[in-house]
């Protein structure tokens, strides 16, 4: 793949950036040479995206995660000539010793010999697997500042979880020179899919987490009202997915859909309720970890990416047993399909 000098010298400073290319020929874990005039690398692409225009792109993606542009209208102007718009996030190890971005408060805490990368997963953020100068396990993740998923708000919801329900322990936060950095507790166990009878065990976890009192609760960003806002006001961007999905609709009916069929319940949500963010240990406590989308929201919020999640490990024999744990009789496929479309909105 062919990039700009401009390119090329972000994608080397920086851990993850994002580029626009014609390009559509490469998917998502692939890694690709990078070609520049003066040097080669090789990169991860770690997310892939298609746009119509490059004002539907820079409305769902901060423009600062592109390279050094001022504003936006910097950013579009570079990339003006750019017609068919796929968007990559590129990923670099430039192999820099971590141990020189770290806040000697931090090093104080962790044992820089035990440092491992966690190649593991589709995250943003840089993990790694530590130990503390304790002999404790933990995880450390490191994130730009102006990446979509905030480290911050998992911080701050790891917090108000804890003595709420079996979350990791939380050891150090910081904003510094551009990242986040957080460093949490590692939680004993395995995705709760690799465990026989998980879908009883997941399922009455799933319900003490809906069951939590939310009078005192901060998060609400995945409210239902949050939500439809957002779907509202971003239609026509993602209305061509949606008519793949469902042809037999048209935004009229997409409107009249979304708006007829808001949830109206609100519970606590894990908001990345999947197999492997629910870990089960021997003796089938569950522990829970991502924890950035923790809100206020719909009950079919977690249904939905739980039973994706089933679908994509290849348990759905398993959902009915789910079901029967978490008590509900019958899942309510309008609520579900109002997920999907929302799904579609929050790519």
């Amino acid at each position: 793949m062919k990039v700009t000098n401009r390119e090329f010298t972000n994608i080397k400073n920086g851990r993850q950036v994002y580029i626009i290319t014609e390009d559509d020929s490469f998917k998502n874990k692939d890694f690709v040479l990078l070609e520049c005039e003066s040097e080669n690398i090789e990169v991860e692409i770690t997310i892939k995206y298609k746009y119509n225009n490059l004002d539907d792109c820079f409305n769902l993606i901060p423009f600062e995660l592109f390279g050094n542009f001022k504003n936006k209208d910097e950013a579009k102007d570079y990339y003006k000539n750019v017609k068919n718009i796929i968007v990559y996030r590129i990923k670099y190890d430039n192999k820099k010793s971590l141990s020189n971005e770290l806040d000697p408060e931090l090093l104080k805490l962790i044992d820089l010999s035990s440092i491992n990368k966690n190649t593991i997963g589709h995250s943003s953020s840089e993990v790694y697997e530590v130990r503390l100068k304790d002999g404790t396990n933990a995880i450390l993740k490191i994130q730009y500042l102006t990446s979509r998923n905030d480290l911050k708000g998992e911080y701050e919801r790891n917090k108000w979880l804890e003595g709420k329900l079996n979350v990791p322990k939380v050891y150090y936060y910081k904003e510094l020179n551009n990242f986040q950095y957080y460093l949490r507790e590692m939680k004993n166990g395995i995705s709760a899919h690799k465990v026989e009878n998980f879908a009883k065990l997941v399922g009455k976890n799933l319900k003490q987490i809906h069951s939590i009192d939310i009078t005192n609760c901060p998060f609400n960003n995945n409210s239902v009202d949050n939500l439809l806002k957002i779907a509202l006001s971003k239609i026509d961007i993602i209305l061509p997915t949606i008519l793949e999905i469902y042809p037999e609709m048209n935004k009229e009916s997409i409107l009249e859909f979304l708006k007829d069929n808001k949830p109206t319940d609100n519970v606590l949500v894990h908001g990345d309720y999947s197999l492997p963010n629910i870990l089960i240990d021997d003796n089938g406590k569950i522990s829970l970890i991502d924890l950035g989308d923790v809100s206020i929201s719909t009950k079919y919020f977690d249904l939905y990416y739980l039973k994706k999640s089933f679908v994509r490990n290849k348990k759905m024999e398993f959902f009915n047993d789910f079901l029967e744990s978490y008590g509900l009789s019958e899942i309510d496929e309008k609520s579900m399909k109002w997920m999907d479309i929302i799904d579609k909105v929050l790519f």
